[in-house]
């Protein structure tokens, strides 16, 4: 068994300062992370992705099948893959988004998604196809890839311009103003205070190690 009074101070003093640089470093990554907008939870990474795969797989076996034509074909694929809310479904929520990211591994051939066996006149095909799908898609819902607040407003103001309902417009113009502006003042507060504690994280770790190693020297 060590004896811990036989270990000399400047091992015991030395050990807690890497153990101090540590745990400061984990803080100023846990940060770096959150001022980079990597903190969404895990699980909803998880599922998101979880659902990316089923949905690119159903949309490339529905491709090989043929059995996609149009929009409402898409539509079918989307609302039949699990891990899909009622609000996702409702509002097609990020659907151009994932279409088009599936028309990014169709044109780089990622094999991961698009078989080997597909050939460049099937590439240039389905292109086409989802070209056409995307465009509809982006005209019936084009607010689809907003949050909430902003896509219900910008519904409004597009109901109230076919109506000739100057009057809404100008008021959800304001509401959208307001919501710009809160969203704004709520990003600023989240990176003053990420920043603010990031330079205090740096602060105390670079003093931490200055006074260690002058105690260290001390002890040496």
């Amino acid at each position: 068994m060590v004896n811990l009074a036989s270990i000399p101070p400047q091992i015991v003093l030395a050990g807690i300062i890497v153990i101090y640089i540590a745990i400061m470093l984990i803080a100023i990554t846990s940060i770096k992370k959150r001022r980079t907008g990597q903190t969404r939870e895990r699980d909803d990474i998880r599922q998101e992705k979880k659902f990316r795969i089923k949905f690119f797989k159903s949309l490339t076996e529905g491709f090989q099948l043929e059995s996609i034509k149009c929009l409402e074909d898409i539509l079918n694929i989307y609302k039949a893959t699990p891990g899909l809310s009622e609000e996702d479904i409702n509002y097609r929520y990020g659907l151009s988004r994932y279409l088009r990211e599936y028309m990014l591994a169709l044109i780089s051939k990622d094999n991961k998604i698009i078989p080997d066996s597909t050939t460049e006149a099937e590439i240039q095909e389905w292109k086409k196809t989802l070209d056409l799908i995307i465009s509809q898609n982006d005209v019936q819902m084009p607010y689809s890839d907003l949050p909430p607040l902003e896509r219900n407003i910008l519904n409004d103001i597009t109901v109230s311009i076919k109506r000739d309902d100057r009057e809404h417009v100008n008021d959800k113009l304001k509401e959208l103003s307001r919501l710009v502006l809160a969203r704004d003042n709520e990003l600023n507060r989240i990176y003053q205070k990420n920043d603010g504690s990031a330079n205090v994280a740096v602060v105390s770790l670079i003093m931490s190690v200055i006074f260690g190693l002058i105690a260290l020297y001390q002890y040496i």
